[in-house]
């Protein structure tokens, strides 16, 4: 019998949407360059397992706030001429003509990161569209470099907003992210537990399910998050230490699909290789109705 390869799977034939929820607290500046600089590889990765990639990929606000609001204070801009020595290119006023309802709106897709270590500036992204319609890399480091002026976040609860109907529906902040007929890939980035969100992982897990119509296979769960010390104790990493049951880990485990990673990791892009070849299995099982 002749070889045709990797037959091209049945289901999301390439069609994924990737939501990135991406603490901002001050300790996470160094998990920003890491994750930049892992997403060209992970999306070439998938590219090359799919004959027609077509990709959604958004980050969104854990906050309900607008970052920037802290580089308005008057020890940053009524000093400075902008935020700070880790964030020069913040332009003080700038937020009046181009901070709106969705930049303050927990769930939303990113479109204005400022404060130390964002990007500092509105992304303008293909489309109009608070989320990107291709793996760009540049537009990626634009809407991923979320900063260090959040507030303590509640991951879990804000992939729930994310992927609900206000926000993706008609009108809403992410109106057309969700599809029905792709796969969803969401990843979690956060060095401590998430002690504020109020949803179980079941409540997160049926939420989310929801959203996909009902079928698990639909979904693959994605986490970067703080592991057992093993050995000597890296300078400036988190640990899981001593070991606790992690919220996140809680969520993600609840789906089939789904896999964990080390915060403090040298690179991410060996926890990417090992994504991409769950996002292609996963594809395989997801049937769209």
């Amino acid at each position: 019998m002749p070889d045709f390869g990797d037959p091209q799977p049945e289901g999301c034939k390439g069609k994924i949407d990737f939501v990135f929820v991406i603490s901002a607290l001050g300790t996470m500046w160094h998990e920003q360059d890491q994750l930049v600089a892992s997403f060209p590889g992970f999306t070439e990765t998938i590219g090359t397992k799919f004959a027609d990639f077509d990709t959604h990929v958004i980050s969104v606000n854990t906050d309900e706030h607008w970052r920037g609001i802290g580089c308005e204070t008057p020890e940053h801009c009524g000093n400075e001429s902008n935020c700070g020595p880790y964030a020069m290119d913040y332009v003080c006023g700038s937020y009046a003509d181009t901070v709106f309802k969705c930049d303050r709106t927990r769930g939303a897709g990113l479109l204005y990161n400022a404060g130390p270590y964002a990007t500092n500036h509105v992304c303008e992204l293909a489309g109009g569209h608070r989320y990107m319609i291709e793996p760009d890399p540049d537009d990626f480091e634009c809407i991923a470099r979320v900063g260090t002026f959040g507030a303590d976040p509640p991951l879990a609860d804000t992939l729930v907003a994310a992927v609900s109907d206000d926000l993706n529906g008609p009108g809403g902040c992410n109106e057309g992210f969700l599809r029905d007929d792709a796969l969803l890939v969401f990843v979690f980035i956060m060095d401590n537990e998430d002690e504020k969100s109020v949803l179980s992982a079941k409540k997160v897990h049926d939420a989310v399910v929801a959203a996909k119509g009902g079928d698990e296979d639909a979904i693959v769960g994605l986490a970067i998050v703080p592991q057992p010390l093993v050995g000597e104790p890296i300078a400036d990493c988190v640990y899981n230490d001593p070991p606790i049951a992690q919220h996140l880990v809680a969520v993600i485990e609840s789906f089939p699909y789904h896999h964990e990673g080390d915060i403090c990791a040298d690179s991410y892009d060996g926890f990417f290789d090992e994504a991409a070849d769950l996002v292609h299995e996963a594809c395989s099982s997801f049937i769209p109705q």
